[in-house]
């Protein structure tokens, strides 16, 4: 039976400035397409390792990712 394991972590975005509404708006698909980056790169370095049935929880590919 396949073991799952639940990860909570926070995300801290940092401003600087003095954001317009339009920036603010368009920073919540920044911090989502970083991490989806992120996990991608994860799932990577885990399969690398030789584990490639341990994998991050399954996340759409980037816009622009080949398929």
């Amino acid at each position: 039976m396949p073991t799952t394991i639940t990860c909570h972590f926070p995300v801290t975005v940092r401003i600087t400035g003095n954001p317009s509404p339009a920036a603010l708006e368009r920073l919540g698909e920044v911090v989502e397409q970083a991490l989806i980056a992120r996990l991608g790169f994860a799932r990577a370095k885990v399969a690398a390792a030789g584990f490639p049935e341990i994998v991050p929880a399954e996340v759409p590919d980037p816009p622009g990712a080949a398929p």
